[in-house]
């Protein structure tokens, strides 16, 4: 079941989704430095956002460059359909767009950009809920090759950039699947957790829910995905 902050009804602009999060960090707010003059690469995420919101379409490139295949995995993760995964990735940096005039550096830029994220996939899940399934398993796995979606191509993974393209395809069909076995809130931290690499503290700003609960969440859904996955161990 969804967490209650999640509601249809919920407003989506960004601004008043986060506001809850930004007057919880509003005490330690982020110092952003070297706004002008730095080459957009060498600019943190919290300065391209505020560029932008200042009018700079290359500093959203930028952005959009760095983040967006990150975001592209965890939402296919989430809904498991590329081209639903393809929709809610675009939504997301329209959101950004949308609200970067008000766009204020008071938490993590990945937090800021992950809370969108979820609460598009949330919102995507309540539609899902009220509509016939309009596709099975078996047809998301069994495209033809070369309109498959690998997940693990969408992220940066040492391991992934070695194994053959079978590999990746046998561990990213298995990962996928196991995924399919675990409540929505479990499969959602520990996807935040495992593939995109964010701490603890930000999943629970994320999701809305305590650091210990998240932590817990992490690790049900690890002792439920162990005997899933325990012939690709090694690249996972």
């Amino acid at each position: 079941m969804l967490d209650n902050r999640r509601t249809e009804g919920r407003d989506g602009t960004m601004a008043e989704a986060l506001d809850s999060s930004q007057h919880a960090h509003a005490r330690q707010g982020l110092k952003v430095i070297g706004r002008e003059g730095a080459p957009l690469a060498e600019r943190s995420d919290e300065n391209l956002m505020l560029s932008h919101g200042e009018g700079s379409d290359a500093a959203f490139a930028e952005l959009l460059r760095r983040h967006q295949r990150g975001i592209m995995n965890y939402i296919f993760r989430m809904v498991q359909n590329r081209q639903i995964a393809e929709e809610l990735t675009q939504e997301v940096f329209l959101a950004l767009v949308k609200n970067a005039e008000r766009y204020q550096p008071t938490a993590k830029f990945t937090t800021y950009l992950y809370t969108i994220a979820s609460n598009i996939v949330s919102k995507e899940w309540l539609r899902r809920k009220r509509r016939p399934k309009f596709f099975t398993m078996s047809t998301l796995f069994n495209r033809n090759k070369d309109e498959e979606f690998n997940a693990l191509e969408h992220f940066e993974d040492e391991k992934a950039d070695v194994m053959t393209s079978f590999q990746r395809g046998e561990v990213s069909e298995a990962v996928n699947e196991a995924l399919r076995h675990l409540p929505e809130h479990q499969r959602e931290v520990f996807v935040l957790r495992r593939f995109q690499d964010l701490s603890y503290e930000e999943i629970s700003e994320v999701t809305g829910v305590p650091v210990g609960t998240a932590k817990s969440r992490v690790v049900r859904a690890e002792r439920a995905l162990r005997p899933l996955l325990s012939k690709f161990r090694e690249y996972l």
